[in-house]
Parts: structure tokens; C-alpha cells; sequence
């Protein structure tokens, strides 16, 4: 889901594509026990394949992922989200177009998990910002879309998902991630708050303007980037 208020600020400079690169390729090489680097596998270690040994994991930028991988993901997504969108207007209702062309831009990146059929587990897209609202300028990973199919729910794969991308986003620099989520799409509030550990960011306009808090549709929430632990699954 892309953020409703972020600024590009102009004087602090960060390049985080390359080592975000590949950090990803390095993570998705232990997941699938294709790591030859002994270092590059010890230091990764706790991200390796505990959810189901078929699982693939794959990364992609949006504008090179293959045709058929952006069709699954688009398709996961409105599955999941075009009723919540229309439901309270979130950006104007569900469009087609607009996601598609998130999904797909250059600088968005994406970690596919699939099955031994190659059919779509879950999903994780997100990009690299410089954010200024309402705080220092600070390096950001943002979640844009994190989706798991239905039959794989409560099984793990999100919460992976959401450290592989932590990993990656701490390797590149980023002090934080963020996300934005509706307020009625009460499981995804639940999993980021109680089972990631989030909390509402300086941005979140419920926090800022606690008088007409429930105006506001969705939160703006953030997880300050940790030393990297090891995860249950």
C-alpha cells in the first residue's frame, strides 16, 4: 500500500539500490540453500527456509520482474485489497492502473515467495525514501504491499517476509520502515503492531491531530531498525 504523506528531501543524499540488491539476492541464495559464502550464509543464518522446504524466494525490481510474476502479485493484491480501498475511498476507491503502475515502477522492489508449483505464496514490495514529514530528513524503507495468499495465512509467511525485508532495508541504511494501513483492515493493524512490533510514526496524522483523529482512515505506522535477532516461525 503506498504512503499518503512522505517528502523527497532534497539535501540529505542516500543511495541505497546497490547493497539493497544484494542483500536481497543474498537472502533469497539462503533461503533456498544456494549460498556458496560461508560468511554471507553465518550471517543470515536465522533467515533461513523454516516455513516449507518447496518455498522459493525470489527478488525482482518492478520494471524487470517477468510478466506472469506481475500479473500473480497484482492479482493477490486485488484479491485482498480492491474491497477495502472502494469500502472507505482509500485514494479515490480501487484503481486498476495506479496499482499496477506501483507495483511495476522502477524503484520498487519485490521479494516472491512461491510454492513448488510456482503458484504465489506471499509477497513483499517496497522502496527507499528520504522522509521529512514531521521529523529530521531519515532514511526509510517503505512497505508499500505485503500480501499472502488466504490457504497460507497465520503460517509464518508474513512475518518472514517482513524480516527479510527488515535485513535488507538495516544493510542499506535505512533507520526505519513504514508503512501505511487502513484502519478497517483490522488483521493486517493487528499483525504489524502486535506480532512486527510497530507503532504509529511521527507522521501519523491520528497522532498529530489527536482532536479529529477519527477522521482518518488509515495509520501511518513505523519499526525502528534493531540489531538483527532471530525470528519463531
Amino acid at each position: 500500500m503506498p504512503r499518503k504523506r512522505h517528502c523527497n528531501a532534497l539535501r540529505k543524499v542516500w543511495y541505497p539500490e546497490t547493497i539493497a540488491k544484494c542483500t536481497a539476492e543474498a537472502v533469497c541464495a539462503v533461503f533456498n540453500q544456494d549460498a556458496t559464502d560461508s560468511v554471507e550464509s553465518d550471517k543470515y543464518v536465522f533467515l533461513q527456509n523454516k516455513l516449507d522446504p518447496k518455498y522459493r524466494l525470489k527478488h525482482y525490481m518492478g520494471n524487470e520482474a517477468p510478466k506472469e510474476v506481475m500479473e500473480a502479485i497484482f492479482s493477490l493484491t486485488k484479491d485482498n485489497m480492491s474491497q477495502l480501498y472502494d469500502a472507505v475511498g482509500f485514494l479515490g476507491g480501487w484503481r486498476d492502473n495506479t496499482k499496477l503502475r506501483e507495483l511495476s515502477a522502477a524503484k520498487t522492489h519485490i521479494l516472491e515467495l512461491t510454492d513448488d508449483n510456482g503458484k504465489l505464496v506471499g509477497f513483499v514490495s517496497y522502496r527507499f525514501l528520504l522522509i521529512s514529514d514531521c521529523q529530521p530528513t531519515t532514511e526509510v524503507c517503505y512497505i508499500y504491499e505485503l500480501q499472502v495468499n488466504a490457504s497460507r495465512r497465520s503460517s509464518g509467511v508474513g512475518r518472514y517476509l517482513m524480516k527479510a525485508a527488515e535485513v535488507i532495508a538495516k544493510e542499506a541504511g535505512a533507520k526505519k520502515l513504514m508503512c501505511t494501513v487502513l484502519k478497517t483492515n483490522n488483521r493486517a493493524v493487528a499483525f504489524y503492531r502486535n506480532k512486527c512490533g510497530f507503532t504509529d510514526d511521527e507522521s501519523d496524522p491520528s497522532s498529530i491531530d489527536f482532536e479529529h483523529r477519527h477522521d482518518y482512515i488509515y495509520y501511518i505506522l513505523k519499526l525502528d531498525i534493531a540489531p538483527l535477532v532471530t525470528i519463531q516461525t
